[in-house]
């Protein structure tokens, strides 16, 4: 099974290109992340190249609005592949329990390095 254990960034394609939204540390199916405004925790599965990811967000300060809702606390299901020799994730994300089955965005995930002290 190919291992995806490192440190990421974590991107949304938006109106103008990729955003940023976050760094993402990923370790034995667990899912830990964050950024100025938000932090993410949750845990994902694979199979061959395929990800499944369930993801919790929880934002502080301002809430703005995220996947179409505006909301201080959500969780997020993403389905993706694993390319690049595992060096990039791409993939959809929608919002669990979304008011419109409409809103699915496309992501990815870019590894920056290992996690320091952590095995490949």
């Amino acid at each position: 099974m190919m291992s995806i254990d490192g440190i990421w960034v974590f991107e949304v394609a938006g109106a103008f290109g990729w955003d940023r939204i976050s760094t993402v540390f990923l370790e034995k199916g667990r899912y830990l992340g964050g950024g100025s405004a938000i932090y993410s925790t949750g845990n994902y599965t694979i199979k061959g190249k395929k990800v499944t990811m369930r993801i919790d967000v929880t934002q502080h300060g301002k809430k703005i609005a995220m996947y179409g809702e505006k909301h201080h606390h959500f969780s997020t299901l993403i389905s993706a592949k694993i390319k690049k020799k595992g060096k990039r994730i791409d993939g959809t994300v929608s919002l669990e329990g979304a008011r419109s089955t409409a809103a699915r965005y496309h992501v990815r995930w870019l590894k920056q390095e290992k996690i320091p002290g952590f095995p490949d």
